[in-house]
């Protein structure tokens, strides 16, 4: 979306660290990979926002130029690209490295519709919040400059929707909210004209505000710091780098000597296009100036003569106002008391305090509305109420000496604690220091002191209180360098740095604020080397507070990531492992994960940890290791598979991991083939969870068949109607599944047939279909049968899954066969349907078989029975396979099967009673098309059980709709409602395209469109992607139209209606002779 992307810093030795954090989203995917990131330093600390501007525009254009093969800058590069420039603004003492780097927790949380828990575990920083605000106001707008200031928040109360800035050519657009008067009169407010210009505009008008009331609501139009300027105009602005004085607003100017030139974007820059303004007032500045905000010593002289140029420039080019409705704006004050004011509003604990990217032990007490940002207390410490704490990462507190219930007391009610990591010069070197600070959130750092009125306030008492407490006068922490009239806390000489060589800490900062007594104090504060908050802010080393947060980061969320697993919560970590691989923190991520099994014996945790695993290797490697999905049996890791069959989960763990280290050594091809490794063994412990299916193996012995005699048994195809995807496991026990399947007979017959007899030979004879016979004599000829492309394996696996073949038999097959049996198998296993038809063919099939062997062996199994051996037996064959086929095929009419969450795996069906003659109209109205398209299931599954494993979001509540879907088209079905079950039918066919984006393939799409009019609703049967679409018609007259539609369009070619009719009796078993 953007073609570059730049941020504006006071200080130009922490612009690589500003531009690296800019990378770093652009890693993450918050930025556009093609998007250029810059990182700009201001000329000069306190430049303004119009000359930081400037500054960046020429930097940014430089750039493109560069970029375009050119070498001489040119406005031209504007013209075809879209400009983001982030002004972080002045200091801010709540957040070392800026407004915009602020952090604030998610304000929505989501719940899954079974009242887990669905978390976001990634920090976003106030310019995160800003960069996806503006990529979805500006995703329309035209080429231009942006230009947002960052000391602020907007909060949107619904859909952001594209801006259009049509009729804005040659112009600048500004966006404004509306707001009430208090808060407008404390920042900046406009009066707009009836055409949308800019009639005037005002900074902090106070008492003035009333001016710019607007008469239809009583609101005021407030800037929030954002504006347009069409390419047109920012070529203008760009070119002021040649224009002195306003050269001087740029490194340009600076470089050729001239003095810093300070100058406000809205209140300097801006102001000469307000309507009502004249060009003599505007020269001579009776507005709201830059040179109150940005204080520099320039002549008069020099200041109007810019604004002249500002006029000839600009003046005559609309300035238009851009209303955000629903959208609110908060400035972010200078005092701790607003920042808890704003988080008061966040997600928070039950006692109304908020912990952002911190970690606290146990024994951490926090009080009430209390805010914690990156912090590590590790100590049995209290946090009072009203307190806010940021960036203690390194407290020392074994001096103290209060005691409260047995906890030392960190910080007492209503104060503000800091840890600031800078960069101070010693000599001849920097030196890197954490500077502890404390104050009062009431405290405004801004406010004057003055000896006579004794105003402002330290720790939330006056000045004069904590003069007499400590004995400090005011010339101490005010050198005369600093004037009467600039006095304030900002810039109190107040904290220590060090004395005698050595370091001050907490100590000497819990005297300053009164929290303890030291005699000796006040003589080691005289002696020592002081700097004020200001002072502070000037040197902050942001490289180690950009380490420091992202160190608590991965710390804090490795924390969550361990509870969550543990307790099997529904959280998405992708995130945070991205963050730990840009971090270089992956090989910590993956020991963490491997003790998480140490903890754990939960197949159910440990699987989804390998899947956590697979994960991290393959962001580890992106795209440059090839696809996750691939072979998984390489012999080296055997031993490891082996351990997890025996359900040796610690030893197989430590196993994988041994052989991860040694694959994690060979570049990206290796690293993505041992992520396969570990997505297999997942695949190991998904089938030991499906076995336990197998307690609810039931049978009862009958008459075995003679030899030669034939069994057969029939089955019908399904129709899913709604809940497919909820059957398959793992989430259909770790979530619990639901789905609604009709069982349905193609072209008046069964169209799944299985045929078995013994024979005096002791082998296995396979015929599939009419054409290709196998014949198997050595158990090396089963060995395929995990292999799904491999000729015959259904009929292979049905084989070792009934354990008529076992393979940790020391006897041959022929032996087992005959010892066993006196006999081997001949078995015929066909289906009058094309392949991947989506209409369960293969499960269902895999029934059909497994019945006709127990028969043909004397064992009698029902249907529940079936129903859940198939599910072991599609594991066995590695298709991973659900249980709505086989519940959909084998019982007969309409049904409802389920699974509850947890283990072992229990299927249970529900016949559904219809309404008398319903299953009749059923049959008139439903239409079974098959498209020509063929899938395998697998190749989606695998997909889809991947992405359900990171839990993302999407995923999850997709699973919730899935399962309220067939509980709805339960009662469609009761009711006999048609045009309720077509509706079902959309939304299972919505909620698959989610589950497997980009399944549908293109002509599918575009028959729906033609046939949307004649049915109610409609869904691809099974796992989507291909084979047979089901839909309910409006009228049964409207089969013939479909067929017309089909007959009409060649791009239809393969299109065939099928009959299809319900089927009441599932399925069946017969013997014959032959």
């Amino acid at each position: 979306m953007w073609t570059a992307i730049v941020c504006t810093c006071q200080n130009g030795e922490n612009a690589n660290w500003f531009r690296r954090e800019l990378q770093i989203r652009k890693q993450k995917g918050l930025i556009s990979a093609d998007t250029a990131v810059l990182a700009v330093g201001d000329p000069k600390p306190n430049i303004g926002s119009g000359s930081a501007a400037l500054n960046a525009f020429l930097c940014v254009a430089e750039h493109l130029t560069a970029q375009a093969g050119q070498t001489v800058v040119s406005g031209d590069v504007l013209y075809n690209a879209r400009i983001l420039v982030l002004l972080l603004g002045t200091t801010f003492p709540f957040s070392p490295c800026g407004h915009a780097f602020m952090p604030y927790p998610s304000e929505e949380e989501h719940k899954a519709d079974n009242g887990w828990g669905l978390e976001d575990t990634e920090v976003k920083m106030n310019m995160d919040r800003l960069l996806e605000m503006l990529s979805k106001l500006c995703a329309e707008t035209p080429p231009g400059v942006w230009i947002a200031s960052t000391d602020m928040i907007l909060k949107t109360n619904g859909v952001i929707e594209p801006m259009d800035l049509t009729g804005l050519e040659n112009s600048i657009g500004v966006l404004t909210v509306l707001a009430n008067r208090e808060h407008a009169k404390h920042h900046g407010v406009c009066r707009v004209t009836d055409t949308g210009e800019f009639a005037q505009i005002m900074y902090k008008p106070h008492e003035q505000v009333d001016a710019f009331v607007r008469e239809e609501d009583g609101k005021y139009v407030m800037l929030t710091g954002i504006a347009y300027l069409s390419p047109q105009v920012a070529e203008v602005m760009m070119d002021f780098h040649a224009k002195p004085p306003l050269d001087a607003c740029t490194y340009v100017g600076l470089d050729n000597g001239a003095q810093p030139l300070s100058l406000s974007l809205f209140f300097d820059i801006f102001q000469c296009l307000t309507t009502e303004i004249s060009k003599e007032d505007f020269i001579c500045g009776k507005y709201k100036s830059s040179s109150i905000l940005y204080p520099l010593d320039t002549p008069t002289s020099v200041l109007e003569t810019a604004r002249s140029l500002l006029w000839k420039a600009l003046r005559g080019k609309k300035m238009m106002c851009l209303l955000l409705r629903g959208v609110e704006h908060n400035y972010l004050q200078n005092t701790a008391s607003d920042i808890l004011r704003r988080y008061s509003c966040s997600t928070s604990r039950n006692n109304g305090s908020v912990v952002i990217n911190s970690i606290t032990d146990e024994g951490v007490c926090t009080g009430n509305n209390s805010v914690i940002i990156n912090s590590e207390l590790k100590s049995m410490v209290h946090v009072g109420d009203n307190c806010f704490i940021s960036g203690l990462t390194s407290l020392q507190l074994d001096f103290l000496e209060i005691q409260t219930l047995g906890q030392k007391t960190l910080v007492p009610d209503n104060m503000a604690m800091q840890e600031i990591r800078v960069s101070v010069w010693t000599g001849r070197n920097r030196t890197p220091l954490s500077m502890f600070v404390m104050y009062g959130v009431q405290d405004n750092h801004d406010t004057v002191f003055t000896d006579t009125e004794c105003t402002g306030t330290f720790c939330n008492k006056s000045w004069k209180l904590f003069f007499e407490r400590t004995g400090i006068q005011p010339f101490e922490i005010w050198p005369p360098s600093i004037s009467k009239r600039s006095r304030c806390l900002f810039n109190a000489k107040l904290y220590p740095v060090s004395f005698m060589g050595q370091d001050f800490g907490v100590r000497e900062v819990f005297w300053l604020t009164g929290i303890i007594s030291d005699h000796e104090a006040l003589q080691r504060w005289r002696a020592s080397w002081r700097i004020s908050l200001a002072d502070i802010m000037s040197c902050v080393d942001c490289k180690a507070e950009f380490v420091m947060m992202r160190d608590l980061s991965f710390k804090s969320q490795r924390k969550k990531m361990v509870q969550a697993l543990q307790t099997s919560k529904v959280v998405c970590f992708l995130p945070f492992f991205k963050d730990c691989l840009f971090g270089g923190k992956e090989n910590e991520i993956l020991a963490t994960l491997d003790e998480v099994v140490e903890q754990m014996d939960d197949p159910l945790v440990i699987s989804r940890v390998y899947a956590c695993i697979a994960d991290v290797l393959g962001f580890m490697v992106g795209e440059g290791g090839g696809i996750r999905a691939g072979p998984a049996a390489n012999l080296a890791w055997r031993n490891a598979f082996t351990l997890l069959e025996r359900r040796e989960f610690k030893a197989a763990t430590k196993a994988l991991a041994a052989e991860r280290a040694n694959w994690m050594t060979g570049g990206p091809d290796r690293i993505i083939r041992a992520s396969r490794h570990y997505e297999r063994a997942g695949h190991i412990l998904t089938r030991l969870g499906v076995a336990t299916a197998l307690e609810f193996k039931r049978s009862r012995e009958t008459e075995v068949p003679s030899i030669g005699q034939v069994v057969m048994v029939t089955a019908p195809a399904r129709i899913d109607i709604a809940g497919a995807w909820s059957d398959t496991p793992p989430q259909t026990y770790e979530w619990g599944g639901v789905v609604l399947t009709v069982a349905i007979n193609v072209e008046g017959q069964h169209p799944i047939r299985t045929r078995v007899k013994r024979i005096p030979e002791f082998k296995l004879v396979l015929v599939l279909g009419d054409t290709l016979t196998l014949e198997c004599t050595e158990l090396s000829d089963l060995a395929d049968y995990s292999q799904p492309h491999a000729p015959g394996a259904l009929l292979k696996a049905a084989f070792v899954c009934t354990e008529i073949v076992q393979f940790s038999s020391k006897l041959s097959l022929a032996e087992q066969l005959q010892t066993k049996y006196g006999s081997g198998f001949w078995l015929q296993a066909e289906a009058n349907l094309p392949q991947g038809s989506g209409l369960g063919t293969s499960s269902i099939l895999g029934g059909t078989i497994l019945g006709a062997l127990w028969r043909a062996i004397g064992q009698e199994h029902t249907h529940d029975s079936l129903v859940h051996v198939i599910l072991y037996l599609e594991q066995l064959m590695t298709t991973g396979g659900g249980w709505q086929d086989q519940c959909g095929g084998l019982y007969g009419g309409v049904k409802l099967s389920s699974t509850e969450r947890g283990l072992p795996v229990k299927i249970t069906t529900e016949l559904i009673d219809t309404p008398p003659d319903f299953l009749e109209k059923l049959n008139e109205h439903l239409l079974l098309i098959y498209t020509g398209k063929t899938r395998l299931a697998r190749n989606l599954l695998q997909d889809v059980v991947r992405n359900w494993h990171t839990r993302e979001p999407g995923i999850v509540q997709t699973m919730g709709d899935l399962v309220d879907n067939a509980k709805c088209s339960k009662k469609a079905f009761l009711e006999g409602d048609l045009a309720e079950i077509g509706k079902c039918l959309n939304r299972a066919q919505q909620a698959k395209l989610k589950m497997a984006p980009g399944s549908m393939p293109k002509s599918v799409t575009g028959f729906v469109k033609k046939i949307d009019h004649l049915i109610h609703g409609y869904c691809f049967c099974g796992a989507g992607g291909g084979g047979f679409l089901a839909s309910i018609l409006k009228e049964p007259a409207n089969r013939e139209k479909v067929q017309e539609i089909i007959s009409n369009n060649a791009d239809l070619n393969g299109f065939v209606i099928y009959k299809a009719g319900l089927d009441v009796n599932g399925i069946t078993y017969s013997y014959s002779l032959s």
